[in-house]
């Protein structure tokens, strides 16, 4: 008989830190870069029926013996049901036998992973004295990058912008009890002028980060792209940014990316490193304080994977979860 591990999204919101995944985040990164991290072809189809996204992220962490998947997307009509527009499971598997060991709610995971990548990112590229920053989508992935950027930077003030104004008044909320200034904003370029870093996280289809707006010295990180019909910044600011990726094939098929390539204005050979060589010293991250850095976030499974393994780590160690039986046996 299999024992599969259930943890609920309260549960997790429990088990799982932006400090205690930041460092593992880290880590699964080095292995990527590595090749020790396995990323299987990306799931991402229109439910065009329910206004839906449906995806499947899935991957193979070899050192860890870790494999499984996430799978969900994007409702757009869920606000009127009272739940988040974005709805993921994650499912973990055992590598040896291909027996499920667990099933956890991957809502909370998805924003945390997501966080951790966006401190990252900021850590790397944007300048160490970034004191103001701008954050383009207010949901629950806003407010996750928005406290991530306080934890590597010395962030005194964020400008705050959201195309429905009760997301955010709940921003500014979530992130009182953290001091920071949050400034709520009539437009995206208000937010943006004079933002030391600026973080785009929304399910636009047409560039709202346009690249005029962006002076010298600034970071931009687009998480919001991971769908091919999905486009948060203009094309033009790749001709003026160093370029850096989570993954060359998926920001170039699926990210911001590759409609700057598309539109012949850049090319997969101008990206300058991937996140996971910076971190693992091959390659520079930003080198003067005058430049401008952009970061192309699609989203990787191994990322959600090594938060989930934590999860279940953590879970074992406090008892959390409910544990169900399954027949392992053949059909």
């Amino acid at each position: 008989m299999a024992e599969v591990l259930i943890i609920n999204r309260s549960e997790m919101e429990k088990l799982l830190t932006l400090e205690s995944l930041l460092p593992v985040i880290e880590r699964a990164f080095v292995a990527f870069t590595d090749g020790q991290t396995v990323a299987y072809p990306v799931v991402r189809e229109p439910v065009s029926a329910h206004r839906g996204i449906f995806g499947i992220k899935s991957g193979y962490l070899i050192e860890e013996g870790v494999i499984g998947l996430k799978a969900g997307g994007f409702w757009l009509d869920n606000p009127d049901a009272g739940l988040t527009r974005h709805q993921s499971t994650t499912v973990m598997f055992d590598p040896a036998t291909g027996l499920p060991t667990a099933f956890m709610d991957g809502n909370h995971i998805t924003a945390i992973r997501t966080a951790a990548v966006g401190a990252l990112a900021a850590r790397e590229l944007a300048r160490p004295d970034a004191r103001t920053a701008a954050i383009l989508g207010c949901g629950m992935q806003g407010v996750g990058q928005a406290e991530a950027l306080c934890l590597v930077r010395p962030i005194e003030e964020i400008r705050a912008f959201d195309i429905v104004p009760e997301n955010v008044e709940r921003f500014g909320e979530s992130l009182r009890p953290s001091g920071v200034e949050v400034k709520a904003c009539n437009n995206a370029l208000e937010a943006v002028r004079g933002a030391d870093i600026v973080v785009t996280v929304t399910p636009a289809k047409e560039p709202i980060l346009c690249s005029d707006w962006i002076k010298q010295s600034v970071h931009v990180s687009a998480f919001g792209s991971d769908t091919r019909d999905k486009n948060e910044v203009e094309a033009g600011l790749f001709q003026r940014a160093k370029v850096v990726v989570d993954d060359v094939t998926q920001a170039t098929t699926l990210g911001d990316t590759h409609h700057a390539v598309d539109q012949g204005l850049f090319h997969a050979d101008d990206i300058h490193a991937t996140l996971g060589e910076i971190l693992a010293g091959r390659k520079k991250g930003r080198t003067s304080d005058e430049e401008i850095t952009l970061f192309d976030a699609t989203g990787l499974a191994f990322q959600d994977l090594v938060a989930g393994a934590l999860g279940v780590k953590l879970a074992a160690e406090q008892g959390v979860g409910t544990r169900v039986s399954l027949d392992g046996g053949d059909p």
